[in-house]
């Protein structure tokens, strides 16, 4: 009996060392970050005058509710680049440069420069309004599903794979959309568009893309449903397309592709436009041709 006493006794004084002996699982790690991609540009020394600072800062935001456009102002040189990605908030890198007669002057410039976020619109100013001297050029990861509100005076507009009711709006830059859906509208005055669809159809009530002084690349997946229509004043129009319900005329075109759908609409006033249409895989050509005879 007390034998068994001193076992038990033994078992019972050596639980909490036993405890302490347990392996400890390892805290969880965070969920990556999105990968961002822009960055200050490397310059050389003598390209300028001027001389400049960069640097680059990081913000989190909630995503707008549903109806509530996300808002982003470069204002006069900045550029913008809207990706959609799987996080479901929104994530901005802002590149803030400034320039000035000293590298001190440069970066202390720089430095006043403010990036504000507040109700849902994302802009940068400096303490005494000047906008002489900076410029901030934005790259912001949304969810895919967001309404957005872009506007630049001298910098490019890009948006990838974003679907809402988007409005983009630049005066001296290019306007650049990929994969994007919804209700979509953009225009720019002297810039060039760059169109490229993805998937087999337009999601949303369409797509209305103008530019006075620039040309316009349209790019289309081999299979895709839609009405397109594009038309230059200055310029020529050239189309390749998988359709044969097209008018194609010098300054203006109108097909129908697949079984039709969302109208789908760019013009420019002074500029060339070439839409192309990737060439059909072999199997659905031949389904074509025989459901021709």
């Amino acid at each position: 009996m007390k034998h068994l006493f001193t076992c038990l006794l033994g078992v019972v004084l050596g639980l909490p060392v036993a405890a302490q002996k347990a392996p400890v699982k390892p805290a969880a790690k965070p969920a990556p970050g999105p990968a961002f991609t822009l960055a200050c540009p490397v310059v050389p020394a003598s390209a300028s005058l001027q001389k400049q600072h960069c640097e680059t800062r990081t913000l989190t935001l909630p995503a707008p509710p549903a109806g509530t456009p996300l808002t982003v102002d470069a204002r006069l040189h900045g550029s913008i680049l809207v990706r959609a990605w799987s996080g479901p908030d929104v994530r901005v890198r802002a590149v803030v440069t400034g320039r000035a007669a000293t590298p001190a002057a440069a970066k202390a410039l720089a430095a006043a420069v403010r990036v504000s976020s507040q109700n849902n619109v994302l802009q940068a100013a400096r303490a005494n309004e000047s906008l002489d001297g900076w410029e901030v050029s934005y790259e912001v990861l949304v969810p895919t599903q967001t309404d957005l509100l872009l506007r630049s005076t001298n910098g490019s507009i890009s948006v990838e794979n974003v679907r809402g009711t988007l409005r983009c709006e630049s005066t001296n830059g290019s306007l650049a959309l990929t994969g994007v859906g919804g209700d979509v509208r953009g225009k720019t005055t002297a810039g060039s568009l760059t169109l490229t669809l993805t998937g087999s159809a337009w999601q949303g009530p369409g797509l209305d893309v103008s530019t006075v002084n620039g040309s316009i690349a349209w790019q289309l997946p081999a299979v895709y449903a839609a009405t397109i229509m594009a038309r230059t004043v200055q310029g020529r129009v050239q189309a390749e397309l998988n359709t044969k319900r097209k008018s194609v005329l010098p300054h203006n075109l109108v097909a129908t592709l697949g079984k039709g759908g969302a109208q789908l609409r760019a013009t420019t006033v002074n500029g060339s436009v070439t839409v192309k249409q990737e060439a059909l895989p072999l199997d659905v050509q031949l389904t074509e041709e025989e459901g021709s005879k």
